[in-house]
């Protein structure tokens, strides 16, 4: 290959003259994750470092084509995507040895494209990861900064897809298959079982959804918030609140429900001592519900102050009438 050729190999993008090296930077908004991943496999995209022993003018940067492939000075395209940079290494060697005398190759992954993760929902760095090595989902979830405290759910969706298999109908035709499998994995159960922490693969989705919340007060023994699960009902709730209190009014709990897409709350009677007591239907309760539970010592007690953590507001609950009017 005449110099002209490799000149006109950099103009195209295809070969940067070898500089110093740099810490990995994010291009494109995806960040760059590290994890000596010497024995991962190269894709498209991935950036790579050809350093030539004593041959400065055959060492620099390139990166590999769409097609899998890299052009080097004084080289034929070579086919690169799926080998490992010390095969790729181990290759170039024994291609120079064409054009040079007992030539040292040196290859390194400057930058991985082709294996991507991405993290989205409640965490503080949601976005697109390249990244090589082993990763797992809590590293992975870590490395966007965990789960938003009183904002993420423990209840994490893992989406994973695949490569396409080929098939063949009836007919002989061939047809390209795609498969998608989405796991709900519970965070707080990989103590208890580590094979939770999945490890991934390239093109996995990771979504921390919003966790759903219900607040509880009045005449049970702990007041606040408590995290809604699936399907979750009022004498569920009721008993993570550690049960009604001696001087409840169980027979007239109020559920204080948003109206769609207002701000303003409807109000939803339930006899709590009937659902108790297996005689009555049990009620599921929706995100942001706020049950109040009367006690007979305070109906006739006037106003008091219901003041909630996670953005419910404050709110002025009437003992005498058992309504709650939302202040702010």
């Amino acid at each position: 290959m005449s110099m002209c050729a490799v000149l006109c190999a950099a103009a195209a993008g295809q070969w940067a003259p070898a500089a110093p090296a740099s810490p990995a930077a994010s291009h494109s908004g995806v960040i760059q994750i590290y994890g000596g991943g010497g024995n991962d496999p190269v894709g498209p995209g991935d950036l790579l470092d050809v350093r030539i022993f004593d041959q400065p003018q055959l060492s620099g940067e390139t990166r590999v084509a769409p097609d899998g492939k890299i052009q080097l000075p004084f080289m034929a395209p070579m086919q690169v995507a799926g080998e490992t940079v010390e095969q790729i290494q181990s290759r170039l060697e024994r291609r120079y040895i064409r054009v040079l005398r007992h030539p040292l190759v040196s290859v390194g992954l400057v930058e991985v494209n082709s294996r991507r993760i991405s993290v989205l929902g409640e965490v503080p760095r949601p976005g697109v990861y390249a990244y090589s090595g082993r990763v797992t989902l809590l590293q992975a979830i870590a490395m966007a900064g965990g789960i938003e405290p009183q904002l993420g759910d423990s209840h994490v969706y893992l989406l994973h897809t695949p490569p396409a298999w080929r098939g063949k109908t009836a007919g002989g035709q061939t047809t390209f298959h795609l498969n998608t499998v989405m796991e709900t994995i519970d965070l707080n159960r990989i103590g208890e079982q580590p094979g939770l922490n999945r490890r991934l693969q390239p093109g996995d989705v990771i979504e921390v959804p919003r966790i759903h919340r219900i607040f509880i007060t009045g005449a049970v023994r702990e007041v606040g918030a408590l995290p809604l699960r699936a399907g979750m009902t009022l004498n569920e709730a009721i008993s993570e609140a550690g049960g009604y209190s001696p001087e409840a009014a169980s027979g007239n709990v109020r559920i204080l429900r948003l109206n769609p897409g207002q701000t303003t709350r409807r109000q939803i009677v339930v006899n709590g001592g009937s659902i108790r007591a297996n005689r009555a239907l049990d009620v599921k309760l929706k995100p942001d519900d706020i049950v109040v539970v009367p006690s007979s010592r305070l109906r006739q007690a006037g106003l008091a102050v219901l003041d909630f953590f996670g953005g419910a507001g404050r709110w002025w609950v009437d003992y005498k009438t058992l309504k709650a009017v939302h202040m702010y």
